[in-house]
């Protein structure tokens, strides 16, 4: 287990990168749906999609601080 912290460094960043991004989408997209008085069909779909791919970054930061954790004991 040479490099078990510098993998999980490696992988906690990508996902927090990830999270960051899919969080900074929804909420344009949320801004975007907020001032237009009947959003589009389109643009509730895309939020919709964002806002799935925002749970699924933040589940996948939590697993691998979670892993994280688990490994330093």
């Amino acid at each position: 287990m040479k490099y078990t912290e510098e993998v999980c460094a490696v992988l906690a960043d990508e996902a927090g990168r990830r999270y960051l991004r899919n969080k900074d989408a929804l909420q344009s997209l949320m801004e975007q749906a907020a001032s237009s008085e009947a959003p589009s069909a389109k643009l509730n779909e895309q939020a919709d999609n964002a806002h799935k791919e925002y749970l699924r970054a933040s589940k996948e930061y939590l697993a691998i601080a979670f892993k994280k954790k688990f490994l330093e004991k």
